[in-house]
Formats: structure tokens, sequence, C-alpha cells
């Protein structure tokens, strides 16, 4: 099997890698998998760099403790004979300006003056669904990205459909999940704003009268071991706080 390995510490894997007899190449040479070694950020990155090639997350070693059944060993073990469980990850698609960004946790649009609110509403499949609100804007998530900005807004999760959080609003407005196959989009009546998708370091400049345009996208990440990333017995290794 042909594997790419990506991550600040990826160098570590590689001794384990060749014992197994994984077949390691660059990430140009057309990999089976990719093996994002570090965490939720590493795979999310790879999957905007390498759409469509399956990917496989797993913990650096030196932020985590993990449990037998997560073990590097174990994980790469079950990659090799095929018992790897495979998840397809719905993403996120938002249009604007003919700019297009892909989401697998979520699509965000903030103010981007922190002195000054945004304005915008909401409509789902051509019915409006809220009034013009004003706060500092709008998280759209996937069930996966919900146990991140989404739950930091909201304090909750959800398991399927897409999410809608509002950032500091002015009044109390309770979360939206939608249905995967929703399309909406988001109306903004005062700017400035940014928008962008998980960690993309691109941004679109959004102002007064555009149209964000939000829907699934065409195509789904392809995650295996998917269960290595959420395992409640692996631990993070924290680094010691100074002492004031």
């Amino acid at each position: 099997m042909k594997v790419a390995v990506t991550g600040q510490f990826a160098e570590d894997l590689l001794p384990l890698l060749n014992t197994l007899g994984f077949h390691v190449v660059p990430l140009d040479e057309a990999p089976d998998v990719i093996l994002t070694y570090g965490g939720d950020g590493g795979l999310i990155g790879a999957e905007a760099s390498w759409p469509g090639v399956p990917k496989l997350a797993i913990r650096s070693s030196r932020s985590c403790d993990k449990c037998p059944q997560h073990d590097d060993r174990e994980v790469l073990a079950r990659l090799l004979n095929g018992t790897a469980t495979k998840t397809q990850l719905m993403k996120l698609r938002a249009q604007v300006h003919g700019q297009e960004f892909f989401g697998v946790n979520d699509i965000m649009m903030r103010n981007h003056d922190m002195r000054s609110a945004v304005r915008f509403s909401v409509i789902v499949n051509e019915e409006r669904v809220t009034d013009e609100i004003i706060g500092d804007g709008l998280v759209v998530s996937t069930a996966f990205g919900s146990s991140a900005y989404f739950r930091s807004i909201t304090n909750t999760t959800f398991r399927q459909g897409i999410g809608l959080a509002f950032s500091n609003c002015t009044e109390f407005l309770n979360h939206l999940v939608l249905l995967e196959e929703d399309e909406l989009r988001v109306e903004v009546s005062r700017g400035p704003a940014s928008l962008t998708a998980d960690n993309d370091p691109a941004m679109a400049s959004v102002d007064s009268g555009d149209t964000i345009v939000i829907a699934r996208a065409p195509h789904d990440a392809t995650v295996l071991a998917l269960d290595t990333l959420r395992c409640p017995h692996c631990r993070y290794k924290h680094a010691p706080r100074r002492r004031f």
C-alpha cells in the first residue's frame, strides 16, 4: 500500500511504517491513503490540499497518550489488513463573488471590523427564516464540525444535518439544524464581513448587498479509522503551566 504522511512530526511515524511494510511516497505520487500525524487540524488541512484521497488521522504521540486500541501499530495494522472503518464526511461549499470555500468542519462569516456588527438575514430553500440579525456573524457547521466552533457558541452538538449558530447577536436567537439537502443564502445588509472555511488561510470580503450561498458540497471527505480522533480513553498531554 502506498501512503504519504503529513504533519509537523510526520518523521516520527516513518520507522514504524517501514517496519510494517508500507510504501511511503511523496504527496505528489498518487498515494492510496494520506496519513495525517497530528489531530483534527491536520486532517482538515490535508483534505483541503488533497481532496478526494482517503485520509487516516493519527494523533501525535508527542501530544497524546493513546489507549491500546489506538496505538500507532494497532491502527496501521488495521489499515494494512483492510479492516479500518471508512466514513464519508459531508462537506459544505460556500460561494460568493465567484469564490468557493469548502469546509469539513464549518463555514464562518464574521464582522471584519470588531467595532462594528454585521447585519444579515438567512433564507433557506427560498423561505426567509430570520429577520435582520445584528451581531458578530454566523457559523454554518457539519455534524462532524459541531463539536468545534458551533459547540462553543451553542453549548450543544448534533449528529445529522447542517447547523447554524449565531455569534454575539443583539437579540437572543436559538441555533438551527437544517436538513443535509437544504440550501441557504445569507443576505448581508451591512458589512463589512469576512468569509472563510475551516482553517483555510484564504478569506473573501463580503459587503452590504452581497449574498453568500451555502449548501452541501458535491463531494465528501473519505476518512479511515475516524474513531482514532474521538476516543475518550486517549489522553492529551498538557504542557506545564507557568505559576505566577
